[in-house]
């Protein structure tokens, strides 16, 4: 009786393992997966380059917009006026087109840049004549403040024929320092300062200061 149970015995135990290590190996699974390598950016460094010609951008663009009567004067040579100057595209709009001399010929007022010192300025140019006048950009006009004009970034025509000057004036030609002329000036200004009217006095162009 004894031999009998021991064996029942064993046999229980051996029937209980082996449905064990059923059990353990049903719970095993194999897990595949992929293992990605991202690489991290810890800086990133910008590197402008300098164009050698940033104007030569520009070229089409100011062809495309100056008025007929200038391009067929033939004044240009490739963008350059007179071999010494480059038009410039710095202001809006292009170019101011008035009769700045009074003789009733439209003339026309351009950006310009001194290629040899890169100040700036204007060139104006007398419709019919052709003739350049160079204000800034390497050259100080009459009364100017500086021959570099690279300060200006508002400029209009004025047509006003009495302009007020400003507190320190003494260049007018009215009875209290005001600037009375008949034709069209070009105001140019620094913005949030001030600044003054480029005008014909009959022989060259000049400036008259306003403000400051």
């Amino acid at each position: 009786m004894n031999k009998l149970l021991i064996i029942l015995t064993i046999v229980f135990l051996y029937s209980c393992n082996s449905n064990l290590n059923k059990n353990q190996s049903t719970d095993i699974k194999t897990i595949r997966d992929t293992i990605k390598i991202i690489e991290k950016v810890i800086d990133t460094v910008y590197i402008e380059k300098k164009e050698e010609n940033d104007f030569s951008k520009s070229e089409f663009f100011i062809y495309e917009r100056l008025p007929d009567w200038l391009l067929k004067s033939n004044l240009f040579n490739g963008i350059k006026l007179k071999n010494e100057y480059q038009l410039d595209n710095r202001l809006n709009p292009l170019y101011l087109e008035a009769d700045y001399n009074g003789d009733g010929n439209i003339d026309i007022a351009i950006p310009i840049k001194e290629i040899k010192t890169k100040k700036v300025g204007f060139a104006i140019i007398h419709g019919t004549s052709n003739k350049i006048y160079i204000i800034g950009a390497g050259v100080k006009v009459k009364n100017g403040l500086s021959d570099d004009m690279d300060y200006i970034d508002i400029w209009k025509v004025n047509r006003k024929k009495i302009n007020e000057a400003g507190l320190e004036e003494n260049t007018g030609t009215g009875a209290k320092g005001e600037l009375i002329i008949n034709n069209p000036s070009l105001q140019i200004e620094k913005s949030e300062l001030g600044g003054g009217q480029i005008y014909w006095n009959g022989n060259e162009y000049a400036y008259f200061h306003q403000t400051c």
